[in-house]
């Protein structure tokens, strides 16, 4: 098995190639920051199971160039997890901050996906997983400490669905992922989920998941959210 995990050299990202690479999968770990220490230490620690690209999700011609790079290479999962949290409200966010969330939280795994629909397409069984939000759930919306993050995360999981219609012809699932509220430093010190605990979930249910699943929205645990 073979992945590519974005924002993979930290956070739940990172917890992710961990997980997979102790499965055994083949891992194409997709960054901003390929030099990281995090992620020289599986290097070593796993040599040619971890390959490590440069990706900037927020840039679209960056994204084309991982996308040469994989030219021929087989990808039977995308983890789509590189993400951003900008807080403020409707006032104090600046449109600078809300639309480079935008592209991160939203454009990013679109056009990644897209990207690599060719790849995807030479897997027995190739799938999606798009990193977003309980906050993104507009049925269970309660408040909002970083409306640019709640309204990226929403769109997104319209890009799921968006996604699993079009690529259901290919045998392409597409689901969202929330991970949980993670100690992460984007999650911050109190959240009460372990990066390896989410990741497991994620690694689990993305082994299991089959055409029946496409276009819905899960937690780490599998449990289903309303959109």
């Amino acid at each position: 098995m073979t992945a590519v995990v974005t924002g993979s050299n930290r956070g739940i990202g990172l917890a992710i190639v961990k997980e997979l690479l102790k499965r055994g999968w083949s891992v194409i770990a997709a960054t901003r920051k390929p030099q990281a220490e995090s992620l020289k230490e599986l290097k070593e620690r796993y040599g040619e199971q971890l390959r490590i690209e440069r990706i900037d999700v927020s840039d679209p011609r960056s994204i084309e160039e991982f996308s040469r790079s994989l030219k021929g290479q087989v990808v039977d999962v995308l983890f789509n997890n590189a993400g951003v949290l900008v807080k403020g409200d409707i006032f104090d966010t600046s449109y600078e901050d809300f639309l480079y969330t935008l592209k991160v939280n939203t454009l990013g795994p679109w056009y990644v996906a897209r990207s690599l629909v060719d790849n995807l397409k030479k897997s027995k069984n190739p799938r999606i997983l798009n990193t977003s939000s309980i906050m993104g759930s507009i049925t269970t919306y309660s408040g909002t400490h970083s409306v640019s993050y709640t309204v990226s995360k929403a769109a997104l999981n319209m890009v799921t669905k968006v996604m699993a219609s079009q690529l259901r012809s290919y045998g392409i699932v597409v689901v969202s992922i929330h991970p949980g509220w993670v100690r992460t430093d984007m999650g911050g010190s109190a959240a009460p989920v372990l990066p390896e605990e989410s990741a497991k979930g994620i690694a689990d249910l993305s082994e299991k998941l089959t055409m029946s699943h496409t276009g819905r929205f899960f937690d780490y645990t599998g449990k289903e959210i309303a959109w």
